[in-house]
């Protein structure tokens, strides 16, 4: 059986084919936009799902009715605490509130006034306490008190991978693990498919406006009969809960494994590991959280801005338009890897330290240099020396960001890392495992998934099962050595 996969990411939306021996049988993605300006950060819904159909139609046309008409289920990815209000039909009613959103920040304080047990009862069940800071909680108060007419219009409040699974099928619904960031299910129990009513009714959360529950790996539904017919796919093909893009990447570095560690760089970076019971650092901002498996929670160190802090400078000053010239290019990313590759490891000693948006895990580190000013960069050089130094700048936290499981130790006998957003880039693996000094492995994905085998089909990845499976390694573990990982000094004639 073959199996389809979307991926909906912060600036991008992934379509996936993949066969039940994990070969990609095909793939296509199309651009989405957001808009940020002070404390609104917010993306088009309607646009995400154009843009879910336009890839989906891509694929099905460059893979063929005979390959669609294979596809014995669909299952989703995506990033989250992003909230969107749908009616009964899943149509949103306003624009999704992102991540970055901190609208909802002082209505979460609110709950921390009312009640003086709400710090300690969020910490035991949840286990992040409602302080705001673009957690979904927030995002449904602020719709709730702020938006009153579109409160009572809504029918429910959606997370991304569960807005997509809403529009495909037409059922409103959603899981322990996609309504994480509402802070509204008692978390010492996997497998939860109840709120807890304490904390729905300190937070002040209208209950008729929550998804109802369904198991994590249950199929919610088929997809709708147009569609199916549109895109070639049978017309009972499920459609299984959707995951957090956290699982997605856990499962796709072997994190979720006794053992292993996984570093995931796209918008933004995370370490990722397993701890068998529920706990947070609040210290590390590192925390525990429901995953894909029953018995294991998944451990995340959400590191803030990454691979977006990389874009940034393609876009707006390596590829500039403004009034010192007109330097924009159809894909900032032509080229880049070439420019790592032209440029020494250490890009002698240029510095770049993204905090675009502020650095998250963990919080109290500017003495191994994961803090700047914004746009903390020391340009000095040629521009491919500034595009290494931005992508070993990226990582440069790692160093600082030890995972740190809630009351269990952690040793990890392995690293993945495994890129996302709009490029991979196989130079940079060794800046990434640089700072941390220890061994990292790449780990292939759909869209850029390794060298094909003697058939021409792509190196797969792990068999498509709801059971996670053994990642293929790849052929080559970046090691750091000194050369590597020891900033040069800087010479007016380097590069």
């Amino acid at each position: 059986m073959d199996a389809l996969g979307i991926d909906i990411g912060s600036t991008n939306v992934k379509v996936v084919l993949v066969r039940d021996d994990g070969a990609t049988l095909g793939a296509a993605q199309r651009p989405l936009v957001w808009e940020r300006h002070g404390d609104v950060a917010e993306q088009d819904a309607v646009a995400l799902w154009d843009a879910v159909q336009g890839a989906l139609r891509d694929l099905a046309s460059a893979a063929g009715s005979s390959v669609m008409g294979r596809v014995g289920a669909v299952g989703l990815c995506g990033q989250y605490s992003s909230i969107v209000p749908v009616d009964a039909d899943a149509q949103p009613l306003a624009p999704m509130r992102l991540y970055l959103d901190q609208r909802g920040t002082p209505h979460c304080y609110d709950v921390l006034g009312r009640h003086e047990e709400a710090f300690t009862t969020w910490l035991e069940r949840h286990p992040i306490p409602p302080v705001g800071g673009g957690l979904a909680l927030g995002h449904i108060l602020a719709f709730q008190l702020d938006e009153s007419d579109i409160h009572e219009r809504t029918a429910v409040y959606l997370e991304p991978v569960d807005y997509v699974a809403a529009r495909l099928t037409g059922v409103l619904a959603a899981t322990q693990g996609s309504m994480f960031a509402s802070q509204l299910i008692d978390n010492r129990t996997l497998g939860a498919t109840a709120y807890d009513p304490d904390l729905v009714a300190m937070a002040g959360i209208d209950p008729d406006r929550l998804p109802r529950l369904v198991s994590v790996g249950d199929a919610i539904g088929t997809v709708l009969p147009d569609l199916a017919a549109e895109i070639g796919i049978g017309a009972e093909v499920p459609v299984l809960t959707g995951i957090t893009d956290s699982c997605g990447q856990a499962l796709a570095t072997g994190a979720d494994r006794p053992g292993r560690v996984g570093i995931a760089i796209g918008t933004t970076g995370v370490i990722l590991s397993g701890v068998d019971a529920l706990g947070v650092d609040l210290d590390h901002e590192v925390l525990a959280m429901p995953g894909v498996r029953t018995d294991r929670y998944l451990v995340s160190a959400e590191n803030g801005i990454a691979g977006r802090a990389v874009e940034h400078v393609l876009d707006h000053l390596i590829h500039a338009s403004d009034a010192l010239g007109s330097h924009g290019v159809a894909d900032p990313f032509d080229g880049f890897d070439e420019a790592l590759a032209s440029s020494p490891a250490g890009a002698r000693g240029v510095r770049f330290l993204p905090w675009l948006s502020g650095s998250l895990s963990p919080q109290a580190a500017a003495s191994a240099g994961s803090r700047s000013t914004p746009g903390g960069s020391i340009w000095c050089g040629r521009r491919p020396r500034g595009s290494r130094t931005t992508c070993a700048g990226s990582s440069s936290r790692w160093r600082c960001s030890p995972v740190r499981p809630p009351r269990r130790s952690c040793s990890p006998g392995e690293r993945r890392a495994r890129p996302g957003g709009r490029r991979s880039w196989p130079t940079s693996c060794n800046d990434r495992c640089a700072p941390c000094a220890s061994p990292a492995t790449p780990a292939p994905g759909p869209l850029q998934a390794g060298p094909s085998t003697s058939s021409g089909r792509p190196t797969p990845i792990g068999s498509v099962s709801t059971a996670p499976s053994t990642p293929t390694r790849t052929p080559q573990t970046f090691t750091p050595t000194r050369s590597r990982s020891s900033p040069q000094p800087s010479t007016p004639s380097g590069r």
